[in-house]
């Protein structure tokens, strides 16, 4: 089955939720991305800075450092003035350029896997911009996935600039560049739909009729499938709304072990359950 578009036509990726739920994930495009990672670099570059400024002032490595750089710096004057100006000075400059990315690709892979480790897929860049990063089932990056689509960043870099990876992103149908394909990771919109109506208390409660049996077996899970599902269909084509009220009343009318539905009006049918079971869940805590 092929991905279908939200109503905006933004891409996004498909997946059904373990109550058997046909969910569409907006996803982040290139632009989002690109402005999440240029916080993301800034903050990187900073932190670089600082730690090879501590590092270099406090490690006996700085001192080696220094001697060395100042040896390659008056042997590049030496031969420059014997008319060859380009042997020693390339070099210095090639090896402190390698230092210098070798450096960038540890602070920057560990900047990555920590915030995603840290805040469930939110960098600094991320949560600025509203991204998070998830695995392709929609739950919450692991250590595995995040260390993969991170150490793949030295595919993705290449030439220069991610253009690699800004080119995965732009083919991808999901919009995931070469780490993401590895890992199994997506970078996802945290959209902000609008809060959905108060359900009037008691309303539509005449055309359904449920025992206290069948209102234990709805737990905290259901009732926030059903808050999203009567958030989100009023945005919803009519006919993609329909479909999914009619997935998530199944849903509630197999887990009630309902033989049909008491309601005809399924939005009723939800909007009734919402008010009941959470009318029982509050008098069952006491």
């Amino acid at each position: 089955m092929n991905p279908e578009p939200l109503e905006d036509d933004t891409p996004s990726h498909e997946l059904f939720s373990p109550e058997g739920v046909h969910l569409d994930l907006p996803v982040a495009g290139p632009a989002p991305r690109m402005f999440a990672y240029a916080i993301d670099f800034a903050v990187i570059v900073l932190l670089l800075v600082f730690l090879m400024i501590a590092l270099f002032s406090a490690l006996p490595i700085g001192a080696w450092f220094d001697r060395w750089f100042s040896a390659a710096f008056h042997q590049a004057a030496r031969t420059a003035n014997r008319g060859n100006p380009n042997n020693s000075s390339g070099s210095a400059a090639g090896l402190l350029i390698a230092i210098f990315l070798l450096a960038q690709f540890v602070v920057e892979t560990g900047y990555f896997i920590f915030w995603e480790m840290v805040t469930n897929g939110r960098s600094p860049g991320k949560a600025l911009i509203g991204l998070r990063v998830v695995c392709r089932n929609g739950s919450p990056i692991n250590l595995r996935s995040s260390a993969v689509r991170n150490f793949m960043r030295i595919v993705d870099i290449l030439p220069a600039n991610y253009v690699v990876g800004l080119i995965s992103i732009i083919v991808s149908a999901s919009c995931e560049r070469l780490g993401d394909h590895a890992a199994g990771t997506l970078v996802v919109r945290l959209d902000r739909p609008e809060a959905a109506s108060e359900l009037p208390v008691g309303a539509d409660m005449n055309q359904v009729t449920l025992t206290r049996q069948q209102l234990a077996r709805i737990g905290a899970r259901e009732l926030q499938l059903v808050r999203g599902t009567l958030r989100r269909v009023a945005n919803l084509p009519e006919d993609r709304g329909a479909q999914l009220v009619a997935e998530v009343a199944e849903t509630l009318r197999t887990r009630m072990e309902l033989d049909a539905l008491p309601s005809p009006d399924r939005i009723a049918f939800l909007r009734s359950v919402l008010t009941m079971a959470e009318r029982y869940s509050r008098s069952a805590s006491r």
